[in-house]
């Protein structure tokens, strides 16, 4: 665990959670900053990130004034908007699909419309998993007819809709780099993804944009100093 200096963020990162594209984000950025590894306990988060925001959950960003943010919407505003001083990660502005009301239309979807129907895929998912052997095939029943009544047409008509947004680009408002819609995304996207709730083959500009994501050397640099990161049982 690296200490805490006035002059740099410090992250407070608690493995196998969203913090990851955090941690991404600040190796894309190349600036300097404290990385604070925390673990589970009990596969939950510990008490001790409590001490920092009332919430003690994770991410959260230390500024280096001494602020804390936490949701990862505010943090890589936050990061972008500090710290990207060449536009790298900034959108372009330069037409209705690539300005900042898009981006944070985008941001919304990620985080409300798509996370709500990939929690809700989840939580069914491991309830049926991970339910007693002899309640298991009750559980499965409801876990198919919320699929086949809901879950399974919300969540094509949605990765649909991110499939046509990647046609011709390889991130979701940008040719070159990642924006905050990117740094939202992947997680939501890789909850599914990584439990094999769903396959995102058939939709093959999703696919090719995650394998984009985690092929950048940022994300790789961000695997290596984390504390490890699997969404999966």
């Amino acid at each position: 665990m690296a200490t805490e200096s006035g002059d740099k963020p410090t992250l407070h990162h608690l493995s196998n959670s969203q913090s990851q594209t955090i941690l991404w984000l600040l190796e894309e950025l190349e600036i300097p900053y404290n990385l604070n590894l925390v673990e589970r306990e009990k596969n939950r988060a510990p008490e001790s990130l409590k001490k920092t925001h009332p919430l003690g959950k994770s991410p959260q960003l230390t500024t280096a004034s001494g602020r804390i943010i936490v949701e990862r919407s505010a943090i890589t505003a936050y990061l972008i908007e500090t710290y990207d001083s060449a536009g790298k990660f900034k959108v372009s502005g330069s037409d209705e699909a690539h300005d900042t009301w898009r981006e944070q239309e985008l941001v919304g979807f990620a985080e409300a419309s798509f996370n709500l129907t990939a929690l809700t895929a989840m939580m069914f998912y491991y309830t049926k998993v991970l339910s007693p052997f002899f309640i298991r095939p009750l559980v499965s029943a409801v876990s198919a007819m919320m699929h086949v009544g809901y879950l399974d047409k919300e969540l094509d008509a949605q990765l649909k809709y991110m499939n046509g947004l990647l046609e011709g680009q390889e991130f979701f408002m940008s040719n070159g780099n990642p924006t905050r819609v990117d740094f939202i995304m992947l997680f939501f996207v890789q909850t599914v993804h990584q439990s094999k709730v769903v396959n995102i083959s058939p939709y093959p500009n999703v696919k090719a944009w995650h394998d984009r994501c985690v092929d950048r050397p940022a994300w790789k640099r961000s695997i290596e100093k984390g504390n490890g990161y699997w969404l999966g049982l």
